[in-house]
């Protein structure tokens, strides 16, 4: 298994050093900045090499690195603990793998927030462990969240929807003292105040990619079976099908696509 560590790094800054190479600055990711994305064979640095179990599969091990942006989000940044509340903004990819995480990682209750789009998605985050799900265009999630515990909000909210407004929402149910991490992101600014923010005394954090001690740990949780990847896939199919796997996600026909590079 080849990590999305880098295909380039500098390998001098601090963040090299401490093994953080996602904040490099020099940082070329494969399929993004360097070739390499959805090809048969990629030449790839020894640095970004994982050993897989013999009990985890390809079909399941492909689904590595949405996991382990996961994995950042919610076990590394976020710093949750059992029987903290948790809520997660959007069922796509990232926000239904963090459920599992912010599940793993002992909360309680977890809740699911998406639109009336994504019912299908919000049926299958309760069957992943979601121990509530709001549709916010239906019913008004501040007064849900009202009804939750103490009625003072979520000590935790995951912004996983790349909708810059989902951050407003972030503020309104979050908890004083609680933590916004944002691992979403999107080209919409801003265009609301972030007094709430100073109001309640909230701690927003930023979340972005993963590092090798990452893939490591999310590859002993996959290979276990504590993080349920296959629901996510709804297609398995070769190389030469991405545009419709590309469509079929785009349009919310399915949650992820697994493509498969074709035999030589």
């Amino acid at each position: 298994m080849v990590s999305e560590t880098a295909a380039r790094i500098c390998g001098a800054c601090p963040y090299c050093l401490a093994g953080e190479y996602n904040l490099c600055s020099k940082r070329l990711g494969f399929g993004v900045l360097a070739d390499g994305g959805m090809a048969q064979y990629v030449n790839v640095p020894a640095r970004c090499l994982h050993r897989l179990p013999r009990k985890l599969s390809f079909d399941d091990a492909a689904m590595t690195e949405p996991c382990c942006v996961a994995y950042n989000a919610v076990a590394v940044k976020s710093h949750i603990q059992p029987g903290e509340s948790v809520a997660v903004m959007g069922p796509g990819p990232i926000g239904l793998l963090c459920l599992q995480m912010a599940r793993i990682c002992g909360a309680s209750p977890l809740v699911m927030l998406g639109v009336a789009a994504d019912r299908p998605r919000l049926e299958l985050a309760r069957e992943l462990g979601a121990d509530l799900t709001i549709d916010v265009e239906a019913e008004n999630p501040i007064e849900r969240f009202r009804a939750i515990g103490d009625g003072l909000g979520a000590q935790v909210v995951v912004d996983a929807t790349g909708h810059s407004a989902a951050l407003k929402q972030a503020l309104e149910i979050v908890r004083p003292a609680g933590r916004i991490t944002k691992v979403g992101w999107g080209p919409t600014p801003l265009d609301f105040s972030l007094d709430p923010l100073v109001q309640k005394a909230v701690t927003l954090q930023g979340c972005f990619s993963h590092n090798y001690p990452i893939w490591e740990n999310v590859i002993a949780l996959l290979a276990e079976g504590k993080i349920r990847v296959a629901p996510l896939a709804g297609r398995i199919a070769p190389l030469k099908d991405w545009q419709g796997c590309i469509e079929d996600m785009h349009t919310r026909q399915i949650v992820k696509a697994v493509l498969k590079p074709q035999e030589s």
